[in-house]
């Protein structure tokens, strides 16, 4: 009776961690413990794992030779930087390989949950002369943390991504896009949000990703989009090559506004005075 009571009870677990992700709900912090040894993470954060089962991919890195960087003045060329967040993930590895093929340059926010599980796929990041912000340890809303939970967290994905890359991250993206004048004080960085938004963490649609983008962008516009999508793997060849044939140039976040400022909040090239 005791060993299927057991069972019953694994199974339970099991089950809760499989779908509580698929729920808006977030369980209380003494819910989530002992999900992750280092912060009280919800349940829910998990989806950013198991939206990388999307469509297993080899773990391998396997990318051609860096191109050698090419200086691009974005004040006489049409430029626009494709920014990925929540990464790095597997499916980071096709990305990168398409950026390569179109010579393009991007930005990646890397949560510290990412960077434990896949920090060689952080370093070739970089390896490719792409850079690499913070965007939190677990995608929490920030807002909600006190100044040490904040403290903790800036400081925990700047040791990760050091570990990884031997680097720590010049420029932040707050999950959601949302801060508070706490939040601002404590990263003491660069803020870098967006102007265009194709949500193909809504749609995961590369038909509807590649619409969007190829719609709404404009010169010096910082597109959000989310590397641990397959189907934005799938979108971002056809948006390179459309892009690509309208004469833009793709570039770097600090590429499109030149020396970045702790504290400044950026949105696209015009905020740059």
């Amino acid at each position: 009776m005791i060993r299927w009571f057991k069972l019953a009870l694994g199974l339970g677990l099991l089950t809760t961690l499989l779908f509580a992700p698929l729920s808006n709900t977030l369980p209380t912090s003494a819910q989530t413990k002992a999900i992750d040894p280092i912060f009280d993470v919800s349940i829910a954060q998990l989806h950013l794992r198991l939206m990388e089962a999307e469509e297993e991919l080899d773990v391998e890195i396997d990318v051609p030779e860096p191109r050698p960087i090419e200086f691009v003045d974005c004040s006489v060329e049409k430029c626009v930087a494709l920014t990925f967040d929540d990464g790095p993930s597997t499916h980071t590895i096709g990305i990168l390989k398409s950026l390569h093929k179109a010579g393009a340059k991007a930005t990646f926010f890397a949560l510290g949950i990412q960077l434990r599980q896949h920090p060689h796929i952080a370093r070739e990041i970089l390896l490719q002369g792409h850079e690499l912000g913070g965007h939190s340890y677990a995608h929490q809303k920030l807002q909600y943390l006190s100044r040490w939970e904040l403290e903790r967290d800036f400081n925990y994905v700047s040791k990760l991504m050091f570990d990884a890359t031997g680097e720590r991250p010049a420029m932040f993206r707050p999950p959601y896009g949302e801060f508070d004048s706490l939040v601002h004080e404590v990263a003491n960085a660069p803020m870098i949000l967006w102007s265009v938004d194709p949500k193909d963490w809504l749609t995961k649609d590369p038909n509807e990703t590649y619409e969007r983008v190829v719609s709404e962008v404009k010169p010096g516009d910082i597109v959000v989009m989310h590397d641990i999508l397959g189907s934005t793997r799938y979108a971002l060849p056809r948006i390179l090559k459309t892009l690509g044939n309208r004469g833009y140039k793709f570039v770097t976040v600090s590429e499109l506004l030149g020396e970045l400022k702790p504290g400044q909040i950026y949105r696209s090239a015009t905020d740059v005075k």
